[in-house]
């Protein structure tokens, strides 16, 4: 089972032609706001080579993935996800049922 905690590797390939950013954990809405400064550092220090970040073993919330379709596009990174999108989760609503709603 995946951590919790979101966790990222930048790995070069030999060719030196593609920079991925690989992250395993969870990727919530608040954890991908720490993503996202390593995806333009990245870019800033690639020297034009195309960076990819890699979630597919990771767990995404459905609400980050929708942030993440947004920034991908905005800044054409592209993101790769596992092909079934098995890794995105949707939370239960963080709503409190109280006992004063009609049933």
């Amino acid at each position: 089972m995946a951590s919790d905690k979101l966790s990222v590797v930048v790995r070069v390939d030999v060719d030196g032609e593609q920079i991925q950013i690989a992250a395993t954990g969870r990727v919530t809405t608040t954890s991908i706001r720490g993503l996202y400064p390593v995806v333009q550092r990245t870019k800033s220090l690639g020297g034009g080579l195309d960076v990819e970040m890699d979630l597919s073993e990771a767990t995404v919330e459905a609400d980050a993935l929708d942030e993440l379709r947004m920034y991908a596009e905005l800044y054409e990174v592209p993101v790769r996800l596992n092909p079934e999108h098995a890794n995105v989760t949707t939370l239960p609503s963080r709503r409190l049922a109280t006992a004063g709603q009609a049933a």
